[in-house]
């Protein structure tokens, strides 16, 4: 028997129990786990640095040094296998060492997808200041995928050569800066040069800034880079200066960060794009945003292609700290920074650590002492209808006290399947959870599968991961192996069934799935699995389908709820972290897809605002710039709402919402009221 330190979150026990067997091509000489860690107090913190320095791990810790209890790291795998404690034998007489150095000074660590740093040798804790000669006053942050920095939108002057963005800093490790001798204007012919560098703070991926520096070799910035690609016209060859480069997302003609860097920064912003009552004017507006500074992280491909979102914890905490390099003491007065993507997973009661983080992070810059006023803005998200949010209360004790729903799980699926189970901690002593394939074999916490009969096989790494406490709250993660058919035994495809029994009276149970079907770009063969209340189904599906009201379909008395949907990193409630929602500009209505609160009994109630994510009914999405100047298409999504509102806190704009809710009901969908396009 072993013990595992309390703090290890389940998907890192997971990742630990499976050997990080679907980590793809996970070498330990070259991939570093990557984590966000929060320490218990600042003086412990100084205690686990010390305890883990053994160079065997290679632990590398956030190069930003300040007073925080969070921070990320990366080290080699054993840093967190080696901390398990053997209870079967008698421990030494000083016990495990590292047990103890997570166990006494960390209170959490959450696992994201691991990456290989770009040396890997010890390397200098220092932060690099990337502010230039003439810092910003204000600044513009997004964490996306695809920044078209030499579409005409994000120039500062109409046929020019010079991009508002400041910096890129492109998360992927599989890429080096581009070398060559440099042929054309304006770095001299046949200079040794090269677009790019590594990173000597962050230690992984490579960047790219807004100036040029000489040195050998010269490493050229966006905007000379943008020059050395004019074509025989003068503008700008985009195609060549994307594909030298290798930026893989803008080799397509639409991206997901293409679309939400527009309607953030963008010339013309969304209000002169919509049909609203009026045609489309597409005026360009010389609002601050239009004009403003960009710093853009480009999320790994890796994290991309895995929809589930919870590698987001570490890559976004250095990004936003990337960002902030960006900025100068008594000068930068303000960054507003979006980030539109989640997972739809977590405790969604404001108590992710992901959430603490970003409450750390705008409550360190808050404008005082010389420091910039730090604003973030997240999308809402998409799970309104997509059957992922269990919800049961025993409120009587005359109700049963277990409850069981049906877990879809649909054939051919490439990736992983996650879900999890959460009540309070004073609730869950003596709640047993149980997961049942198709096939009859049954995956409980409290005991290992038990098989139908002799020769079922059983895959590997499925099942119940037993309960971890965590903060307040207990979770269970469940976790089914993919479905497509390979080497060896195969997950069961179709109806798998959850139960939790032992309900003890006024305790509720909250069940999410982890979204699988792929971000847009990806095509990775995943699909989309979620929960289905057969019982309900059979006694109120045909009578519910026949009611329709505000563009959705009834769903009284099911056990699965549409509200407590919020994206699992947007349910805490703290002053200058926004979430945006979306509505329908013709009829003022919540787009049905729009994700609602209130949070799992945290304080957040529902989104801040909606803004428009569909025109009508009929005319879905809002229009924004592609890969390519002078492309447009329209994404459908609370992506959308995200960098809109973010625009207004950019714009310093007052906000003046309409159609404002009267009902605790109205405020979970749409908060504070429906706020007009920027």
């Amino acid at each position: 028997m072993y013990d595992r330190p309390n703090c290890f979150d389940p998907y890192l026990r997971y990742a630990i129990a499976s050997d990080f067997k679907n980590f793809a091509s996970f070498d330990e000489k070259t991939f570093r786990v990557f984590l966000l860690v929060e320490f218990r107090s600042l003086d412990r913190a100084n205690a686990f640095k010390k305890a883990v320095a053994d160079p065997k791990y290679a632990v590398e810790f956030s190069p930003v040094d300040r007073d925080s209890l969070y921070t990320t790291m990366r080290a080699h795998k054993s840093v967190v296998t080696d901390a398990f404690r053997d209870t079967s034998k008698d421990a030494r007489p000083d016990g495990n060492y590292l047990f103890d150095a997570w166990n006494d000074n960390v209170s959490r660590v959450e696992l994201s997808l691991p990456l290989v740093p770009t040396d890997q040798r010890a390397f200098a804790r220092k932060i690099v200041e990337r502010s230039r000669a003439n810092p910003p006053e204000h600044l513009i942050g997004l964490l996306d995928d695809g920044c078209p920095f030499a579409a005409a939108q994000f120039l500062t002057t109409l046929g020019g050569t010079d991009t508002r963005v400041l910096g890129i800093w492109d998360q992927n490790q599989t890429l080096g800066p581009w070398y060559g001798s440099m042929s054309r204007q304006p770095i001299p012919a046949g200079t040794n040069a090269q677009f790019g560098r590594f990173l000597p703070d962050f230690n992984y991926g490579i960047e790219f800034l807004h100036d040029s520096t000489a040195g050998t070799p010269t490493v050229v910035g966006l905007s000379d880079w943008m020059a050395s690609h004019r074509t025989g016209a003068g503008s700008v060859d985009e195609d060549s200066c994307y594909a030298d480069a290798e930026f893989t997302t803008l080799r397509r003609q639409v991206s997901h960060g293409a679309h939400v860097m527009d309607v953030l920064a963008g010339r013309i912003p969304t209000s002169s794009r919509i049909v609203g009552r009026k045609p489309p004017s597409w005026e360009a507006n010389a609002d601050p945003a239009s004009t403003t500074g960009v710093v853009f992280v480009q999320f790994a491909d890796q994290c991309i292609r895995d929809a589930t979102g919870v590698w987001l914890k570490a890559y976004v905490k250095d990004g936003i700290d990337y960002i902030m390099t960006f900025t100068k003491p008594y000068v930068t007065k303000t960054v507003v920074i979006n980030i539109s993507y989640g997972p739809t997973t977590g405790p969604h009661d404001g108590t992710a650590e992901l959430e603490d983080t970003l409450r750390d992070l705008v409550s360190e810059y808050d404008g005082s002492s010389g420091k910039p006023k730090l604003h973030i803005a997240l999308a809402a998200g998409n799970a309104y209808l997509t059957e992922g949010h269990i919800a049961y209360v025993r409120s009587e004790a005359t109700m049963p006290d277990s409850v069981a729903w049906t877990w879809r799980l649909p054939p051919d699926n490439t990736v992983l399947c996650f879900a999890e189970v959460w009540m309070q901690t004073h609730d869950a002593a003596h709640v047993t959870v149980t997961l049942t394939s198709p096939g009859g074999i049954v995956f409980s916490s409290t005991s290992g599968p038990v098989s139908p009969g002799p020769g079922v096989p059983i895959p590997p790494y499925t099942g119940v991961f037993a309960p971890v406490a965590w903060g307040s709250s207990t979770v269970w993660l469940l976790a089914v192996e993919p479905t497509v058919a390979t080497a060896g035994t195969v997950a069961e495809h179709g109806d798998w069934t959850v139960k939790v029994e032992y309900v003890d009276t006024h305790a509720k149970v909250h069940a999410y799935v982890a979204r699988s079907d792929p971000n847009m770009g990806m095509h990775t063969g995943a699909k989309r699995s979620y929960f289905v209340d057969a019982a309900w189904e059979a006694d109120h599906g045909a009578s519910a389908g026949c009611t329709y009201a505000n563009g959705v379909f009834e769903k009284h008395g099911s056990l699965i709820h549409r509200r407590g949907t919020l994206n699992g990193i947007a349910t805490e409630k703290v002053r200058r972290i926004h979430v945006a929602g979306s509505y329908i500009l013709s009829n003022g209505r919540k787009a049905p897809y729009s994700s609602a609160g209130p949070a799992r009994g945290g304080p957040r109630l529902g989104p801040d605002y909606v803004l428009p994510g569909d025109e009508s009914c009929a005319l879905q999405g809002i229009r924004a710039g592609g890969n390519r100047s002078g492309s447009v298409f329209r994404l459908e999504g609370t992506s959308t709402a995200a960098p809109q509102l973010a625009r207004l806190f950019v714009d310093t704009t007052p906000l003046s919402p309409s159609n404002i809710p009267g009902t605790p009901g109205e405020i979970a969908e749409r908060g504070g009221g429906n706020l007009p396009p920027p």
